[in-house]
Order: structure tokens, then sequence, then C-alpha cells
């Protein structure tokens, strides 16, 4: 009797292993590329008699559409190992009938299984072939989708890692000012990246144009000031801070509106908008910041200053697109950039002295025809491709000879205001230094040469700091 206890454990053993694992088939499926396999990590323990370590019994559970179950080579050979074992010893006739049994038992529930799992497989066929012909419609689009597309799906989406991207990384900004940077460059490149994107968005790394916009307005308000006096100096910071925060804020809807054409241009390609370094929200939040600080400086002025700075909002936001449509767009430029002609003797007086103000205004436009002609020079090859307009594509070769004839009517303009404002000989004698200079500068210039062009441009502002001095000085010589 004793020796029939390690057999009828063995076949204890296997019998609930056998049962355990049959329930662990219909638990374990997973669908893959249409085809149901049967998964079990379980394994078979079979307790040889006779041997002081058990022996393992390992089923390969790979079972396919024709649900064919087979032993691995080890697996065989140990349990023939084992019979031929059992069968040398005494009473092994009783033990192998035991295991016998034992594995008629084993294959009956496995075949069972078989039979439960083909049903099963019936069935999920069944619902397949249903699904696949099931249709949802849409807004009136049908879609189909069967359980294989969405099973397929699944496990792709299974093999993919779920995690959140990380965001975009914008590009460096672009600040190339050469070996011997500025004061105002050396102040970009010591803020922070996002700052600094800012402050070269509103051209603060390059406040040529700020000086340019600035001078009509001092001019203006030299010219109102009373005899032997000089100009209001609260005024002159007004109108300062506002040329500065008006001409970033033109600088900023330009951008936004040549983003795509900056980018195709070399000159401007490192600009924060076409580089990519600020987003088009992002300068439309910045301009909305910079119109309202502009807005608060105005709201110093008198109410007739005011009304006359709001009016000049339509030049400021419609010269950038008129390059797409005239090759004039350096006339509207010349409009915009000198309103403060008109702006700074209606601040100072509360009005304007129209016998000035006027004559004043169209030499400021025929200046700003000179240097933002040459400035168009630098750009005139990116130009022609790209389809932008400029007075430099529209006088080619003959660009000297127009600019000896805007140079002209600038001069014969500024006579013209020193007449009428009653100025003395230090103003005269600074019109004809500025001649001077207009000649020096169209006579050298080489407008194939964009470095040069850049030069003569940026000289500009020695024209109106000279200018304004000259007013000064003769106004202080008034009696």
């Amino acid at each position: 009797m004793n020796s029939f206890r390690p057999s009828l454990s063995a076949v204890l053993v296997c019998f609930c292993n056998v049962t355990f694992d049959a329930i662990m088939y219909n638990l374990t499926w997973v669908v893959r590329q249409g085809t149901y396999h049967l998964v079990t990590p379980w394994c078979l323990r079979l307790i040889l008699p006779g041997t002081k370590a058990p022996a393992t019994l390992t089923l390969r559970h790979g079972w396919s559409r024709n649900m064919s179950v087979g032993t691995t080579a080890s697996a065989s050979k140990t349990w023939r190992a084992g019979q031929e074992r059992t069968a040398d010893r005494p009473g092994g006739e009783n033990k192998d009938s035991v295991v016998s049994e034992g594995v008629e038992q084993k294959q009956s529930v496995i075949g069972e299984s078989q039979s439960r799992v083909a049903d099963s497989e019936g069935r999920l066929s069944a619902r397949l072939q249903d699904d696949s012909k099931q249709m949802t419609k849409i807004g009136g689009i049908a879609i189909a989708q069967s359980i294989e597309e969405r099973g397929s799906t699944t496990a792709a989406h299974r093999d993919v890692p779920h995690h959140i991207p990380p965001p975009p990384v914008p590009p460096p900004l672009h600040l190339d000012y050469g070996p011997t940077p500025t004061i105002p460059q050396r102040l970009v490149l010591s803020s922070p990246p996002t700052l600094a994107a800012y402050m070269q968005l509103m051209r603060l790394d390059r406040p040529i144009g700020t000086w340019l916009l600035f001078w009509p307005c001092g001019w203006s308000l030299a010219l109102s000031a009373a005899p032997g006096c000089l100009p209001d100096l609260w005024l002159m910071t007004l109108f300062g801070v506002g040329a500065m925060v008006m001409r970033g804020a033109g600088c900023t809807i330009n951008d936004m509106w040549d983003r795509d054409y900056d980018s195709k241009v070399a000159r401007t390609v490192g600009r924060p908008l076409a580089s990519g370094c600020l987003s088009q929200f992002d300068a439309l939040v910045f301009l909305g910041a910079q119109l309202g600080l502009g807005c608060l400086i105005l709201q110093e002025l008198n109410f007739y200053s005011v009304c006359l700075g709001a009016a000049s909002m339509g030049l400021v936001i419609t010269y950038p697109l008129l390059k797409r449509f005239t090759y004039w767009p350096q006339l509207a430029l010349g409009f915009t950039f000198n309103w403060g002609a008109l702006l700074g003797s209606a601040a100072a007086l509360g009005q304007c002295q129209w016998a000035v103000c006027a004559p004043l205004y169209f030499s400021g436009v025929a200046w700003t025809l000179i240097y933002d002609t040459i400035y168009a020079h630098q750009d005139k090859y990116d130009d022609v491709i790209i389809g932008i307009k400029s007075t430099a594509l529209k006088f080619g070769e003959a660009t000297p000879r127009w600019l000896a004839g805007f140079g002209m009517t600038m001069i014969s303009g500024l006579l013209a205001v020193g007449h009428n404002a009653g100025q003395t000989w230090p103003y005269y004698l600074t019109v004809a230094l500025v001649s001077g200079h207009l000649v020096k500068q169209i006579w050298t210039l080489d407008i194939n040469n964009a470095a040069d062009c850049g030069q003569k441009f940026r000289a500009n502002r020695h024209i109106g700091l000279l200018l304004f001095l000259g007013i000064v000085t003769g106004n202080l010589l008034k009696e």
C-alpha cells in the first residue's frame, strides 16, 4: 500500500493541474492579427515515483485555428524515461496502470477544453462576420469597421508607448552683430532669450528707425518754441519714448504681414517671426501692449494732438501691404514716418502752423524717399524672386537721378520752412551742410553693394541731428 502512494500523488497532482489549466485556457485569450491563441503560464508537473526530485512535464500551449496541442521534445523524453524506470521496479504494472489512467483523464480534460474552445471560436467567427457588415453613419458618411480592424488598431496602440511628446523647442534667436556690437545690441545680447526676441521684434537692437521717426517730431517742436527758447523738454521726452514705442509697433505689424516673405530673404530670415522664435499670437499680444503704451503717451497731449495722432494709425497698419501692389511703398512710408512734423506743432501750440508744418512735412517725405530707396537696394534681388515691389526696382540704374530730384525737393522745402518760420543764418548754414551731405551720399552710392547701401542708409541719422541743431541755434538767435 505504501508503494502505491507516490503514484496516487502523481495522479492527484496531474488531475489538479490539468483542471486548473483548463480553467486558465478559457480565461486567457489574446487576439493577434485575427488569429486567436490560448496562452497559459502554468506547467503540468508529474511527480514520478521513485525519484528524489520531481520531474516536470511542460506542455507547449500554442493553439492556432486547427487547435493542435504538442509537447516539447524534452518533455517527451522525460515522460518516456519515467515510464521505463517505473516498469523496472516491483509493482510496476500497477503503477503503469495508475499513470496510464491519469494520462487518460488528463487527455479527456484537454479534449473537453479543446471542444469548448472550438465552440467559442466558432461563435467569435460568426460575430466577426456580423460586425463587419455593420455600418455606422456619422453626418451622412458611412463608416464600417470590423472587429479585426479594431483589434489590430488596439494591438498597434498597445505596442506604442503612451507618453506626451515634449513641446517643440523654438529655434535659437539669430543675433549676429559682428565683432563690435553697439550698446543697444549688447543690451539685447545680455538679455534672456525670450526678452531678447521681443526686443529684436521691435528693433531695439537697431535704433536707426527710431531716430528717423523722431527727428521730424524734434524739428517741429524746435520750430514751435518761443523765440530765444529751447524746445519743451517734457514734450521732447514724450515724443522720444513715443517714437521708440510706435516704431516698435510698426515693425511688429510689418513682420506679422511679411513673415512668409522675410523667411525667403537672406537679410531678414533671422527675425523672430520668420525664424519661428515667436508666434503670430505672441506678436499680436505684444503689439497690443505697444499700442496701449502709445495711447497712454498720446493721452498726455492735448485733444487736437490726440485726434491727429489717431489719424495716423491707418497709415501705420496699411503701409506694409502696399509693397505687394505698388512700386511706391516708400512714398507711403514717408507719409507715415513724417507725421510727427504735424504732431509736434499741434502738441506745442494746440494747432498746426500749416505755413511751417506743410513744407516741413513734404520735405520729410522726400527725405524718406531718399534713404528708404537706398535701403531697399539691399534686398532687390530677393524682392524680384518673391514678388515684392519697391522704388529700388522701379528706378533701377536710374536711382541716383531720382535721388537727386528728391534731394532738391527736400532742400527747397527746408528753405520755405526757414522763410515762413523767420529763421536766422545758423539755420540756413545747416541747410547748406545737409545739402552737401546728400550730394556726397548720392554721388558715392553703389546701388549694387548691399554693405554700402546699409552704411549710406544709417548715415541719414546725422542729417536729422544736424538739421535739429540748426533749428535750435537759429531759434536762439531770434529777437
